[in-house]
C-alpha cells in the first residue's frame, strides 16, 4: 500500500509538514491545487496512531467503506421509510465493494429470467407482445445494472488516496440523511389527494412519525456534515443539487419541503468556493491539465449513467455501414437488448406507483457523477454515484418483478356485459 507513488509523496509531505491544522489554509499534500484538509487529517491520524504501519491505513480505508454502507442505509431509511428497501440498497452497495463487474455471475441468471418473459406469448399470443417486451426489458435492465460500474473495492479499500472519495461520501450521505430526516419528521403535509383504489388504508399498525425534542438540530447538523464533505473531496460540490433532489422526494411523498434550507446549501457552497479561491492557487495545475477532457468522451460518460449501455450503440451504428449481415451477429442484437432494457425500465417505472422515487434516485446518481465526466476516468469517481445507483436498483426491483409477472401471467378475464339489469337487482338511475 505504501509503495504507491501518490501515497509515498503524500505521506512524505505530511511528515515533513508536521502541522495538521495547516492543511486548512493551503493546498493538500500532493500540491496539485486541491483543497482537502479533512481527508488529509485522516492520513495525519493514521500516521500518528500506526507509526507509519500500512495496516493502520488499510483498516481506516476499510472502516470508511463500512461507514459509507451504513450511511446509505440511514439515508435510504429516511427517504423510503422501508427497512427492506434500505437493507437491499445498503447490501448491494456493500457487495459491490467485494466483487468486480461480472464476478458474481448474477447478470447471466437475470438475463435468463428476463428471456422467460417471452413464454407469455405462448399463453396469450401476439396481442400480449407489448406487456412481454416491457417485462423482458424491465428484468433485463436489472441484469445491466446489477454489477458495479467499476471495481470499487480495489480503488476505495486497497488504494490509500481513494479515501478522499470515501471520506467525502460518508459526510455527504450523512448530510443528506440528516436533511431527509428533518423533512420527514417536521415538513407540513400537502392537502391529501382523494384515495385511489390501490391505496392501502390506515390500520392500527400504522406508525405516525413523531419528531423528537429537538428536530431543528438536524438542519444545522446536515450543513456541518456538508461542510466536512466539501473539505474532503471536490465532487461534493454537487451537494446543493442533491439537497434539492431530497426536497423533490419529500414533495412527491406529499410533504412541503423547506426550500430555504436548499438555498442555504447553495450559500454554503458559494462560501466554500470563496474560501478555496483564497487559500488554493486558482491556476490550473499540471495534474489538472492532464486530467481534464472534453468532446465525445464526456457525452458518452454521462450517457452511460442516463441510459446504461448506451455507448455500445456507437460501434453498432458504424457497423451498419457494412451491410445487413451485421444483423446476424451478437454485436448487433446485444445493443438491441440494451435498448429494450432501457425502454422497458422506463415504461414499467412510469406505469408504477414508484415512478417518482425511482426517477429521483437515478437522477441523484447522474448528478453526483456529472462533474467527474469532464475528467479522464478513475474508479473512485463512481463511488458516491454508486450509492444512489444501489438505492435506485433497490427501488426498481419490485417494479421489474411486477412487470415480469404481468408478462407471464394469464390475462384477466373481463365479465360479459349485461345490457339489462338482472331480475331482482336494485334499480339504476
Amino acid at each position: 500500500m505504501l509503495r504507491d507513488t501518490d501515497t509515498a509523496v503524500l505521506l512524505d509531505a505530511v511528515r515533513q509538514r508536521s502541522d495538521p491544522l495547516s492543511w486548512f489554509t493551503g493546498d493538500w499534500p500532493l500540491g496539485n491545487h486541491f483543497y482537502r484538509p479533512v481527508s488529509t487529517l485522516t492520513f495525519e491520524l493514521d500516521d500518528w496512531l500506526g507509526k507509519g504501519a500500512a495496516a493502520q491505513f488499510g483498516w481506516t480505508n476499510a472502516l470508511l467503506a463500512v461507514l459509507c454502507v451504513l450511511a446509505l442505509f440511514w439515508l435510504a431509511r429516511e427517504l423510503t421509510d422501508s427497512p427492506p428497501t434500505s437493507c437491499a440498497a445498503a447490501s448491494l452497495f456493500g457487495l459491490w465493494h467485494l466483487m468486480e463487474p461480472g464476478q458474481a455471475g448474477l447478470a447471466p441468471v437475470i438475463w435468463a429470467v428476463a428471456a422467460a418473459a417471452f413464454l407469455g406469448l405462448l399463453r396469450s399470443g401476439p396481442r400480449h407482445l407489448g406487456a412481454v417486451l416491457v417485462g423482458f426489458g424491465s428484468m433485463a435492465f436489472l441484469a445491466v445494472i446489477v454489477d458495479p460500474v467499476v471495481p470499487l473495492g480495489q480503488r476505495i479499500v486497497w488504494w490509500l488516496p481513494g479515501r478522499t472519495a470515501s471520506t467525502m461520501t460518508v459526510f455527504a450521505l450523512v448530510a443528506l440523511a440528516c436533511y431527509a430526516r428533518a423533512e420527514r419528521l417536521t415538513a407540513p403535509r400537502r392537502p391529501a389527494a382523494p384515495p385511489r383504489p390501490l391505496d392501502l388504508p390506515a390500520t392500527k399498525g400504522t406508525v405516525v412519525a413523531r419528531p423528537g425534542q429537538f428536530p431543528w438540530i438536524l438542519f444545522p447538523l446536515s450543513f456541518v456534515a456538508a461542510a466536512l464533505a466539501l473539505g474532503s473531496y471536490e465532487q461534493a460540490v454537487m451537494l446543493p443539487a442533491l439537497f434539492g433532489a431530497v426536497a423533490v422526494w419529500v414533495w412527491a411523498s406529499g410533504g412541503r419541503p423547506r426550500w430555504g434550507w436548499v438555498a442555504g446549501s447553495v450559500v454554503l457552497l458559494v462560501s466554500y468556493l470563496v474560501l478555496r479561491a483564497q487559500v488554493v492557487p486558482t491556476a490550473v495545475s499540471g495534474y489538472q491539465d492532464q486530467q481534464l477532457r472534453d468532446g465525445p468522451g464526456v457525452v458518452l460518460a454521462v450517457l452511460d449513467y442516463l441510459l446504461p449501455g448506451a455507448p455500445s450503440l456507437v460501434p453498432v451504428w458504424t457497423g451498419l455501414g457494412t451491410g445487413a449481415l451485421i444483423m446476424l451477429t451478437s454485436s448487433f442484437w446485444g445493443p438491441v437488448g440494451l435498448i429494450t432494457a432501457n425502454v422497458g425500465a422506463l415504461v414499467s417505472s412510469v406505469q408504477s406507483r414508484a415512478a417518482a422515487r425511482v426517477g429521483v434516485a437515478w437522477g441523484m446518481a447522474v448528478v453526483a457523477f456529472l462533474p467527474m465526466a469532464w475528467l479522464k476516468p478513475f474508479e473512485h469517481y463512481h463511488y458516491w454515484p454508486s450509492a444512489f445507483r444501489a438505492l435506485a436498483m433497490a427501488l426498481f426491483v419490485p417494479v421489474a418483478v411486477g412487470a415480469w409477472l404481468n408478462a407471464v401471467s394469464p390475462r384477466a378475464l373481463r365479465a360479459p356485459p349485461r345490457p339489462r339489469p338482472a331480475p331482482g337487482s336494485l334499480p339504476r338511475p
